[in-house]
């Protein structure tokens, strides 16, 4: 089971996308408003972000800022940030609370300092009083960073993270079995609250489970993720949970658009002659579906058309391969006394080459 934690798509041009990977958890998960009574203490809460560089090349930052929204209402994560405990794993590098700008600046001792691929580390806020309004907090996290001699500049990744009512909860989503045959069958569990609605979405699939805590899956065919969102708060700021699973399908199916093979292409075989009886000279069959018909003559002579396209085959030329196209006719004939040949098919699909027609 998996937590989706939502991101927003601040910035879309090339020139600002961050150098640094960013992800989000939160303590706990997810986090809870504070009680509606203010004589009440607010819920407290931790909000880690894991940063990495995910390029060999190392980044230069001058500085990262992490924008909390602060205040009464439901946009807002915290009441008041100056009780937050802030944090950075980073040698070298200091975190503090710029008050005017509602941002936590971390900066190194220098100007700037490079990151590399090596360089994984985390900003913590800790001890966070959580705002009293459910509702959804953008968190803002902004670089100011570079590659090579190039300019610095602000590179924007946003998060989302909700503050759900007390007694929410959304836990334990399972699929079992989690491996499959192809068309086998699954069962999907999950334990949740009942003050939220509930979606599974898997495929083209989007179905109302709100009043359900099971439900089964018959006929998978490929392997799946399938995610439950719950959705709960005041539906101008809801806040939404995802938790995702997966089931693996032991020969799955598989729709692609183009392909490109690098390697080896298994297809399925499906031998349709050897060694025909003395008294048949003709006979035919029709492809279900596009292949590749492989002939092997080891006596005698044989003539194959495949649609418009004839070869023939003699204890010389020994074998050949022909393309087939969907619905093409397939016509043996032999050449004078029958000998010894051996067809075989290999066709893109699950349907076999049908029996063969005798036609004298």
């Amino acid at each position: 089971m998996t937590v989706v934690i939502q991101t927003q798509d601040a910035d879309t041009s090339a020139e600002a996308e961050p150098l640094l990977a960013y992800t989000v958890s939160t303590t706990p998960s997810p986090l809870k408003a504070s009680p509606e009574n203010p004589q009440v203490p607010e819920e407290t809460g931790e909000v880690i972000i894991s940063v990495t560089r995910q390029s060999a090349t190392p980044a230069d930052v001058e500085w990262i800022r992490v924008k909390v929204p602060a205040g009464t209402m439901a946009p807002d994560l915290a009441t008041d940030l100056t009780k937050i405990s802030p944090r950075i794993s980073l040698t070298g590098w200091t975190v503090r609370l710029d008050a005017a700008a509602k941002e936590f600046v971390c900066a190194p001792a220098g100007s700037h300092a490079p990151i590399g691929p090596d360089t994984g580390f985390t900003i913590q806020l800790s001890d966070i009083p959580i705002s009293r309004k459910v509702g959804t907090a953008p968190i803002e996290v902004t670089e100011s960073s570079r590659t090579d001699s190039s300019a610095f500049k602000d590179r924007l990744t946003v998060f989302n993270l909700g503050k759900f009512p007390a007694d929410f909860y959304l836990r334990n989503f399972l699929c079992e079995p989690s491996i499959i045959n192809n068309g086998g069958d699954v069962k999907l569990t999950w334990e949740r609250s009942a003050n939220a609605t509930y979606e599974l979405l898997y495929g083209d699939v989007n179905r109302d489970v709100t009043h359900r805590t099971s439900l089964d899956i018959e006929g998978v065919k490929s392997d799946t993720t399938f995610y439950l969102r719950a959705t709960t708060g005041d539906p101008t700021n809801p806040v939404v949970r995802i938790l995702t699973t997966q089931v693996t399908v032991l020969k799955p199916d598989v729709e692609v658009g183009d392909l490109t093979v690098h390697g080896a292409v298994q297809m399925m075989q499906n031998t349709v002659l050897a060694a025909p009886p003395q008294h048949w000279k003709t006979y035919e069959t029709t492809a279900p579906s596009d292949g590749f018909l492989f002939a092997a003559c080891s006596l005698g002579a044989v003539d194959v058309n495949v649609g418009q396209f004839s070869t023939s085959l003699n204890s010389d030329r020994q074998a050949a391969t022909l393309a087939v196209p969907k619905g093409a006719t397939i016509r043996v004939r032999w050449s004078g006394d029958p000998g010894h040949v051996r067809f075989q098919s290999y066709c893109f699909g699950d349907t076999p080459m049908p029996a063969w027609l005798r036609i004298d």
